[in-house]
């Protein structure tokens, strides 16, 4: 993975900004895309009459420039002008909005959208039809207050990286419930290997396992955190209670490498190349860990089952890349026509090719982009899907040694962890 794809996605992961307004939800069946999508259009009649145009896109990762060369030959008069910003990303941009420079379309990071909305700085696309070709998920990720003002492009999910070749010598199936994984890690456990992997040196890389509920939560009810933030709920509410709960019975249960807490992110991902353990939980974008030269097994991947007792399995997905239009710019009609041509599932496609990447546009992830792709891809349009939210500020201090200390195995009391959990929510009720 490139350095960049690296910072972002953890710049994500450990974000301190207040969590986005009516940002959460699921859906329970894909959106058939609409007709709006551009995969075959044709220059407008009076395209050549217009002047030319320079289109303006900020991002802090590289955009598809197939995409971009495609959409130049549909509209010969706009070019897209890519302007990428590899460091201090937060800080450029929020200096040229104070300033109101010249700007078109702008990647926000998901908890940069309430601010931004609030001081009249995006563009309102609640009325565009491609809205229609996304991931529902997606689209309520990129609304406040009810008004949609970007749509997260690509994304990453929350999955369980696997050795295909233990699975199929111990004759198992990919685990669609809690249940069922519990089981498989028995199973592996008893033929003498460790079923998972993970460290605790790396804090971040410890949450998987827990915070994969953040995605039940949301589809039960999609503004759980904001009402988190607010005071209006509470993490020692009891439908809370079993948050820290599947982290903590999978050690309870010795399903952990013995001696691999302190190992870093790096050192864990060798373990598990090295055939040690038969599971790594992790983020979708350690894909790039296993491209077509590793050879020492197969690997898959499935979303992480949390689901217990006939529930639902919600998919937790991450984005860190919301397309948005600025509202004072002076090119609002290539604004949408770039919108509307990137929803479409055919250059979506194109985009994930290219980029390497998994899109929130409904059939748009190329199913050859990696091995694991369509496997991965066919999981998560056909369950419910969340995008993982931002905690706020004072929540990651807290949230990360805790969960340390359950791989440490001291056995904290779960309840007066979730008491931690609310001081450390109290410190940012708006």
């Amino acid at each position: 993975m490139k350095h960049s794809r690296v910072s972002a996605i953890l710049f994500l992961m450990l974000a301190v900004a207040l969590v986005v307004s009516a940002c959460g939800g699921g859906n329970s069946a894909s959106p058939e895309p609409s007709s709006s999508g551009s995969a075959g259009a044709s220059p407008s009649a009076t395209a050549a009459d217009k002047e030319p145009v320079t289109l303006k896109i900020s991002s802090w990762n590289p955009l598809s420039q197939k995409v971009i060369d495609k959409f130049e030959e549909t509209y010969p008069y706009i070019t897209v002008e890519p302007d990428q910003i590899a460091d201090q990303y937060r800080e450029v941009i929020r200096t040229r909005v104070v300033s109101k420079a010249d700007m078109d379309i702008v990647w926000m990071f998901p908890n940069q959208m309430r601010e931004y909305v609030d001081q009249d700085v995006l563009m309102d696309m609640s009325n565009e039809a491609w809205k229609g070709n996304y991931l529902e998920s997606a689209v309520q990720l990129g609304t406040v207050d009810g008004k949609t003002y970007g749509v997260p492009y690509n994304y990453y999910a929350v999955v369980i990286f696997y050795n295909r070749d233990v699975f199929r010598d111990l004759g198992l199936e990919v685990p669609t419930s809690w249940e069922e994984l519990l089981d498989v890690s028995e199973k592996i456990k008893a033929s003498g290997l460790s079923p998972f992997v993970t460290g605790g040196k790396d804090a971040w890389a410890t949450q998987f396992m827990s915070s994969g509920q953040f995605g039940a939560y949301q589809h039960k009810d999609p503004l759980v955190f904001d009402k988190l933030a607010s005071g209006e709920k509470k993490w020692t509410d009891p439908e809370f209670a079993d948050f820290f709960g599947p982290l903590s019975e999978l050690v309870d249960k010795g399903y952990f490498l013995e001696n691999s807490v302190g190992l870093g992110n790096a050192q864990v991902v060798q373990v598990f190349k090295e055939g040690k353990a038969a599971m790594y939980p992790m983020g979708s974008w350690a894909l790039d860990e296993f491209t077509e030269e590793f050879k020492e097994f197969e690997v898959g991947a499935f979303p992480i089952p949390l689901n217990k007792g006939g529930e639902p399995l919600v998919v937790n997905l991450i984005s860190d890349n919301i397309f948005t239009g600025i509202s004072w710019s002076k090119r609002q009609e290539e604004i949408k026509l770039f919108m509307e041509f990137i929803a479409d599932p055919e250059n979506a496609k194109l985009w994930s090719e290219d980029t390497k990447s998994a899109v929130t546009v409904v059939g748009g992830t190329s199913p050859t982009y990696h091995p694991i792709a369509a496997e991965l891809t066919s999981s998560i349009e056909s369950n419910i899907s969340t995008i993982f939210p931002s905690l706020t500020p004072s929540m990651e201090p807290a949230y990360f040694p805790m969960l340390q200390q359950i791989l440490l195995k001291q056995k904290p009391d779960l309840a007066k962890l979730m008491e931690e959990m609310q001081k450390a929510q109290e410190k940012d009720y708006k």
